[in-house]
């Protein structure tokens, strides 16, 4: 989890500096903190694989302008208000919005950054307990016509928000 790289790119180059030190006070590797979307497109193409922390507008562009672009070994918080973050529709866009604190930024960047370490190491769940997360994420699917990976999101920000396992946010969301 420590080793994520962090992208990190605003229209304020302060809200940029600030965002990214916060980053590096909680042990991550910023690799940028930009007000540009070339130069965050330039290192994101370049690592390959980390969390992209931005705001919804840069000074040359729009992260939605960017986002179907950007690689699948890269994850992505929004930080914007709820109306910047409902332009954004995409469904690997984690979003946060202000006024932010500061808890959540960090408990939202360990929480994707030990999801690429889950992946990469490739750990598996009990097969039971999949199978009741699989049928939490169907209910939820059918109640609230979310897609797969927003059923998914939303069980992850439970878990984080609550400190309770994701297979206890999918019993709870069996039992409702």
């Amino acid at each position: 989890m420590k080793n994520s790289n962090v992208f990190v790119a605003f229209s304020n180059k302060k809200v940029a500096v600030s965002v990214a030190k916060i980053a590096v006070a909680n042990g991550m590797n910023v690799v940028c903190a930009t007000t540009s979307l070339a130069e965050l497109k330039k290192k994101v193409y370049a690592y390959g694989s980390g969390i992209i922390v931005c705001g919804y507008r840069f000074n040359d562009d729009y992260i939605v302008d960017f986002v179907e672009d950007i690689p699948e070994g890269i994850n992505i918080i929004l930080i914007g208000n709820r109306v910047q973050l409902a332009q954004c529709d995409n469904d690997r866009v984690f979003k946060l919005a202000v006024p932010l604190q500061r808890l959540d930024l960090v408990c939202s960047l360990n929480m994707l950054a030990s999801m690429d370490d889950c992946a990469r190491i490739g750990t598996s769940r009990d097969p039971e307990e999949e199978k009741i997360i699989s049928h939490a994420k169907r209910t939820l699917i059918e109640r609230y016509s979310m897609t797969e990976e927003q059923a998914h999101r939303y069980m992850q920000k439970k878990s984080m928000d609550t400190g309770r396992k994701f297979v206890d946010i999918a019993k709870i969301i069996l039992s409702a």
